[in-house]
């Protein structure tokens, strides 16, 4: 019964400090933009870099959104292959190619932007933060 509840205590320790590590920076609220929960069948046509832990990506349905990471990303990116077509902030991994370097950043946040000149507003905004 001990080792279970030691067990259990060991494993929330790292949820807690997991939980606790996904703050994201205050300049994605200063954005003023709504969070959205969730995208459903969801397929992108072009990425660009955002700043060091975002990219804006355009649907093959012509919607913008930028994707917040849990890290720091490369602001120099090559490639972004993202599984599925239901993203989840919390849940959903995106893998991120710079030259031979991959990472697969979980994604924190979702943000839909409005239109292109809005896009180029919030890509200024947040490389100006960053």
């Amino acid at each position: 019964m001990q080792f279970f509840l030691f067990t259990f205590l060991f494993f929330s320790t790292f949820v807690q400090a997991e939980t606790e590590a996904s703050e994201l920076p205050e300049r994605y609220s200063k954005l003023g933009l709504e969070p959205l929960n969730e995208l459903f069948d969801f397929k992108y046509r072009s990425f660009r870099d955002g700043d060091r832990q975002s990219i804006v990506v355009r649907t093959r349905g012509r919607e913008i959104y930028l994707l917040v990471f849990n890290q720091p990303i490369n602001p120099r990116n090559t490639d972004l292959r993202i599984r599925s077509r239901r993203l989840r902030p919390g849940f959903t991994r995106a893998c991120i190619t710079t030259g031979s370097e991959e990472i697969c950043p979980r994604i924190e946040a979702i943000y839909e932007i409005k239109n292109r000149e809005h896009e180029i507003e919030v890509v200024k905004f947040l490389r100006a933060n960053d």
